[in-house]
């Protein structure tokens, strides 16, 4: 038999659950979309002065070897020690350049989204249906109507709702509700997800996010870092100018 309050105490769970990392997940896609470009600015910066360090010590060991410095070389040996952190860079812009994308919604769109999920959570949520957790077209289903749901895809949702239908019209009767075996600890489960989700990073950008006088002082935080890495930049370009780098090998 299923214990309808208690299932319904499950259900709520799950759905407050994927509200909360659904709400982490637009808080990141704010955040980046407000100090995204400072960051990546910085990290830029950063990453030249790294280069700049990294070439002078360089010219350094062959000053030290007696060895001619040359220009191909130092740059080749930069290039193969300097690929995580343009590989860091890249994913920092593509990051912003996706929540640049991101296109805001209304009001009616929004209770429209969470009515269609919640719709479609409760007939193969694989928390709540493990009699379907086996089934592939279930499975990519759900993948899809998650993605759809976290970025606000009302447009996929729908037509989303519209394949889910069907499939499970086609299994026959998959819409009834099945008992959740061991239901209390996959309730206790959820409670410790929620607990987590609320501790984690983007619950701590909502603070900086919902006061103004915050964002402003971090985005001059930010400005007083990059001018701090374009200053260090210019020294270090001066110690390198002092080097005698041949651009090929005599």
């Amino acid at each position: 038999m299923i214990d309808e309050e208690r299932y319904k105490d499950y259900e709520n769970l799950l759905m407050r659950r994927d509200a909360i990392r659904k709400e982490g997940e637009s808080l990141a896609l704010e955040y980046i979309r407000v100090f995204g470009q400072l960051i990546a600015d910085v990290f830029r910066k950063k990453i030249e002065c790294i280069e700049k360090k990294k070439k002078i010590a360089f010219c350094q060991a062959c000053v030290n070897r007696g060895k001619p410095i040359i220009e191909t070389e130092a740059d080749n040996y930069i290039r193969s020690t300097m690929a995580e952190y343009y590989d860091e860079l890249d994913s920092m812009l593509n990051d912003l350049s996706f929540a640049s994308d991101v296109s805001p919604i209304t009001l009616s769109e929004k209770k429209k989204i969470k009515e269609i999920y919640r719709y479609l959570a409760k007939m193969i949520h694989p928390d709540k249906r493990p009699d379907l957790a086996e089934d592939e077209m279930i499975q990519m289903l759900w993948r899809e109507i998650y993605a759809a749901y976290t970025y606000n895809d009302l447009a996929s949702l729908e037509e989303l709702k519209f394949r889910t239908e069907n499939y499970l019209d086609q299994i026959d009767g998959s819409r009834l509700q099945t008992p959740i075996p061991d239901l209390e600890n996959r309730i206790a489960k959820v409670c410790d997800e929620i607990e987590t989700l609320i501790n984690s990073n983007p619950y701590q950008y909502r603070q900086i996010l919902r006061d103004h006088e915050t964002v402003e002082k971090k985005k001059r935080e930010l400005q007083e870092e990059l001018e701090s890495y374009i200053s260090y930049s210019a020294q270090l370009e001066d110690v390198l100018q002092a080097f005698p780098i041949r651009r090929f090998d005599a």
